[in-house]
């Protein structure tokens, strides 16, 4: 997603804690050998590197069934579990418990909205949101403005992971860049990011990994620079299923590493809804009610 203030505040929440490798100057470069070749400005837009790499992604979102999507709300219940984390990176979790069962309400393709209530743990029953990004919590039946930023990644996150497929298709810049084989799945490689092929602080850059069997998008890399210019991250979907005719990934897994080792939390879906019977839009924008 397109690297502003705002826009990338929703990374946070995830790659605080990943450990991040020391460049003497200017932000990572995540860019793959295979690119360089290309230069360091932005491109044509007509090589066929830069085709297929667009097709990949529309196909990619095409296979997830987001294009056919026209829901309004989104409801999902999960478990974001930080209990398998070194005990240093615990801290970075937002949430009051280690294994937080949430039920979380967001507008559909409109980032900024959510609606949160925590299920278990020290704070059960609360309701934490975000309404146009300003950030609220409801405690015993009073709402009241928070003045805490990391709430806006915790929960713009969340919206952003699950929709993930739709929000490909934007990038302005995609360039295939190979096959790979990673646990016996072949996957189409696509790097994605803005302005200009090299690395600059203004944008993040991406490795999308699209199985070429199927077309999903299994797993990201990318830089999260409103964070650390040098911090570099995975998230490694799975357990794919089919939800009113689009396919969601039913646990996200995020760490260093697209591999078991390298995992930090992960989060777990009891239930994805689209548009939820008795659930509109105005129920979630809190702030906006009269």
């Amino acid at each position: 997603m397109r690297h502003s203030t705002w826009n990338v505040l929703i990374f946070c929440f995830f790659f605080q804690y990943l450990v991040t490798a020391q460049i003497p100057s200017g932000p990572v470069d995540i860019r793959p050998e295979e690119l360089m070749s290309m230069g360091d400005g932005s491109p044509t837009g007509i090589s066929n590197r830069e085709q297929k790499g667009r097709l990949l992604l529309h196909a990619s979102s095409d296979a997830h069934g987001w294009q056919k999507r026209k829901s309004s709300v989104i409801s999902a219940k999960y478990v974001d579990d930080w209990s398998m984390a070194p005990e240093p990176l615990q801290v970075f979790n937002n949430w009051p418990h280690l294994k937080q069962e949430l039920q979380h309400d967001f507008l559909s393709f409109r980032l900024g909205y959510s609606k949160t209530r925590l299920l278990n743990g020290p704070a059960k029953g609360e309701v934490w949101g975000i309404d146009n990004n300003v950030p609220y919590k409801i405690i015993h039946g009073k709402v009241d403005k928070i003045d805490d930023p990391n709430m806006i990644p915790a929960l713009v996150g969340k919206e952003y992971f699950i929709q993930l497929p739709y929000w490909i298709q934007k990038i302005p810049i995609a360039v295939y860049v190979k096959d790979t084989v990673l646990h016996d799945k072949t996957y189409h490689l696509v790097f994605g990011t803005w302005k200009s092929l090299e690395a600059n602080a203004e944008y993040d850059q991406y490795i999308f990994w699209i199985n070429k069997k199927t077309k999903l998008l299994e797993i990201v890399q990318y830089t999260v620079r409103v964070v650390d210019s040098n911090a570099v991250g995975f998230v490694v979907f799975d357990d794919f299923r089919d939800i009113d005719g689009t396919v969601i990934p039913f646990v996200h897994r995020l760490g260093y590493l697209p591999t078991p080792d390298g995992l930090i939390h992960e989060m777990r879906f009891e239930s994805v809804v689209m548009d939820p019977k008795g659930l509109l839009a105005q129920d979630i924008m809190e702030l906006h009610k009269k």
